[in-house]
Order: structure tokens, then C-alpha cells, then sequence
């Protein structure tokens, strides 16, 4: 069974001004821009049940399986695959 409740990735990401002079001022002072690659997933897949995941590049499909399997951590809300929470399990 796989219950996901608000599942949230964001990622963090360095901007910088363009050209020479913006990579030197960017060692010094960095702004960052937040990419927000999955939106409030909620489901509920019981035992047995196949189901298909599908949508747009770049909807966030790669990156919920991720943290179904326990590869990233998800920035908020729950996972849980068969009861264990697969970022804290992982070996």
C-alpha cells in the first residue's frame, strides 16, 4: 500500500547576472530562485492495485518516484510504502 498526503519537492537554485562580471559578483553574493518540481501530490494505492503515472515533461513524475523509493528527501508532507517511510529507511 502507498499513501502520499501533500507531497512537496523544491529545489533551491543560484541565479546570476550574465558575463564575467556576474559570475565574480556571484561568489560573493548569491541569490537564489526556489523551483518548486512537485505541487501537493496527494494518493492512495492499495495492495495489488496497478495504476499508471503519466503527465508533461517536466511535471515531476521522475522525482515523486524518487521519493516513493527513498532517494530524495521531500521538502514537505508524507510518504509512506507499506507502513515505512522510505527516506528514513534507506540503506
Amino acid at each position: 500500500m502507498i499513501v502520499v498526503k501533500n507531497l512537496e519537492k523544491h529545489y533551491k537554485i543560484a541565479k546570476r547576472d550574465p558575463g564575467l562580471r556576474g559570475a565574480i559578483k556571484s561568489l560573493f553574493h548569491r541569490k537564489f530562485e526556489t523551483k518548486k518540481a512537485v505541487k501537493k501530490i496527494n494518493m492512495h494505492i492499495k495492495a495489488g492495485e496497478m495504476v499508471g503515472y503519466i503527465g508533461a515533461n517536466g511535471a515531476g513524475k521522475s522525482t515523486t518516484i524518487k521519493m516513493l523509493t527513498g532517494i530524495l528527501t521531500p521538502t514537505s508532507g508524507e510518504v509512506k510504502v507499506n507502513g515505512i517511510i522510505p527516506y528514513e529507511n534507506r540503506q
